[in-house]
């Protein structure tokens, strides 16, 4: 479950290539490889993660992680269509910001249930908030 915003993704990125490569980066972006390579990783930790959590079921006190899980899924998708696909840097900006709030909440939500499952998502929220200057940087800059 934690990969289909990839799956979703996939579509996007590679026909708006060039068009990225147009933009004025930011400083300290990285290669374009890095950024599938850190996302499939960040996207396993996620899953192992949800899976440390929920492996027995969600309950009525889970059900908060469980809905802040589906919502950062759903903007995860929503992210790269809206840069890559629509060109649309500002709503990208709002859309990485959401996922930086939400997985603030989410990290503070899976550590009420296992501190090994929050230390899994370290990694994914600092991703998110080196993501969310990156946006930041894109739309400044162009």
């Amino acid at each position: 479950m934690c990969q289909l915003p990839a799956v979703v993704s996939m579509p996007f990125v590679q026909p708006n290539m060039s068009w990225y490569h147009t933009l004025v980066s930011p400083p300290l972006t990285p290669p374009d490889s890095v950024f599938g390579l850190m996302w499939g990783m960040l996207y396993l930790l996620l899953g192992i993660s949800a899976a440390w959590i929920f492996c027995r079921g969600v309950d009525e006190k889970k059900h908060f992680a469980a809905w802040l899980l589906g919502i950062q899924l759903i903007l995860n998708a929503c992210w790269t269509p809206v840069f890559f696909g629509m060109h649309n840097l500002p709503l990208a900006l709002a859309v990485v910001a959401l996922m930086l709030l939400t997985g603030f909440f989410m990290h503070r939500a899976f550590a009420k249930h296992s501190r090994l499952a929050a230390a899994l998502l370290w990694p994914y929220w600092l991703w998110l908030l080196f993501a969310t200057y990156l946006t930041a940087g894109f739309m400044m800059l162009n």
